[in-house]
């Protein structure tokens, strides 16, 4: 049975290009610039690929069959890896933050008086850590919406 669709590869690599595109026209905390959130050409269309790689993968996980206890491992494991990647994300965030010398209210802030999603904050919303949260999300929430066999 082939569980990988051609479709669901593509979209997952998309993905990656997409991270890689947004966190390549983030400024780092480190730069001063002032020509714009050119990273926000890449993040819409991000996060439409985003959503069109979690539904392929929830149509997939769909077609599995799987053991009552093996689907209690997988929402043990999910829980666990959705537990990570929060945490992991957080502690992204909040290390970017530090770096850009506090949120965008602090006065002393490299982003002060800018919208959370400005040319220095892009990767906060697609990186690494977003894309692992929506894959284990989506086996998380499908692990239960399952019928055990």
């Amino acid at each position: 049975m082939k569980t990988w669709s051609n479709r669901t590869v593509l979209w997952l690599f998309l993905c990656i290009i997409f991270i890689y595109l947004v966190d390549l026209f983030t400024i780092k905390p480190s730069v001063t610039s002032g020509n714009g959130n050119v990273g926000l050409l890449f993040l819409i269309p991000a996060l439409i690929v985003f959503f069109l790689f979690a539904r392929s993968f929830w149509r997939i996980l769909g077609s599995i069959q799987l053991k009552s206890s093996t689907l209690v491992l997988i929402r043990f494991g999910g829980i666990i890896l959705l537990l990570l990647f929060c945490f992991l994300e957080y502690n992204f965030t909040i290390n970017l933050i530090n770096n850009l010398g506090g949120a965008p209210g602090n006065e002393s802030s490299r982003i002060y008086r800018y919208p959370w999603l400005n040319q220095y904050t892009n990767t906060v919303f697609i990186n690494f850590y977003t894309l692992g949260l929506m894959v284990t999300g989506v086996i998380f929430i499908k692990s239960f919406g399952r019928k055990q066999n």
